[in-house]
């Protein structure tokens, strides 16, 4: 009588256990992150792109770094590096990261902005300058009661000035247009979010807009 009664104890005991591990394991599914919103292909294709590019850095004939200083006024963090690769090339590789968020408007980002330029002066780094840049990145922003989750990818051309102040400093003013195509999932803020992206557009856009301080650091 007492082995039927621990069998019978044993076999609830294991189906309540079982039962435990199934809703468990049914809270685990049905919480798992989404995808969208944690690092996607892009980002990670971004910061290959970065290591991918450190030879060069190691090569360039002077190097500099510098920071815009209008992302910080929209809390952007961000930084540059330029490269001079000849007498009138030279490589510039900017990164930025978006951390607004005031009320009902947020505008979180990383973005990277590879650009070739060309300068017209002899003297490398020095006076007016025309380029061809691409930007990719990865948004997560908020327009009052509209959501936006998303990736973008553009290209396109871009001026700039540079003024030089001293053997070390210089501030430089730049701006870029180009084609900028978007995809994203958008939603109300108050409702839940699509499980794929439903908008998608190409336009015409500024892409750059810069008013740099840089220090030349070889």
């Amino acid at each position: 009588m007492l082995a039927e009664l621990r069998d019978e104890r044993s076999g609830t005991m294991s189906l309540s256990a079982n039962v435990i591990v199934v809703s468990f394991h049914d809270k685990i599914i049905q919480k798992q992150p989404d995808t969208m919103t944690s690092p996607n292909k892009l980002t990670r294709k971004l910061l290959l792109a970065v290591f991918a590019l450190l030879p060069v850095w190691a090569s360039a004939q002077r190097v500099s770094l510098k920071t815009n200083a209008l992302g910080w006024l929209t809390l952007s963090p961000n930084m540059a590096a330029e490269l001079r690769m000849s007498r009138h090339y030279t490589l510039n590789l900017d990164a930025s990261v978006g951390l607004l968020k005031l009320g009902k408007y947020k505008t979180n980002h990383i973005a990277f902005a590879p650009e070739v330029r060309y300068w017209f002066s002899a003297r490398p780094q020095t006076r007016h300058f025309v380029g061809l840049m691409a930007v990719g990145a990865d948004y997560d922003w908020r327009l009052k009661d509209t959501c936006h989750k998303g990736d973008a990818l553009g290209a396109g051309i871009t001026y700039g000035y540079c003024l030089v102040l001293n053997r070390r400093w210089s501030i430089e003013a730049t701006a870029g247009v180009g084609l900028l195509h978007q995809r994203d999932r958008k939603f109300a803020a108050d409702a839940p979010q699509p499980a794929e992206p439903n908008n998608s557009k190409t336009r015409l856009a500024p892409l750059k807009l810069g008013l740099s301080v840089a220090y030349i650091l070889k």
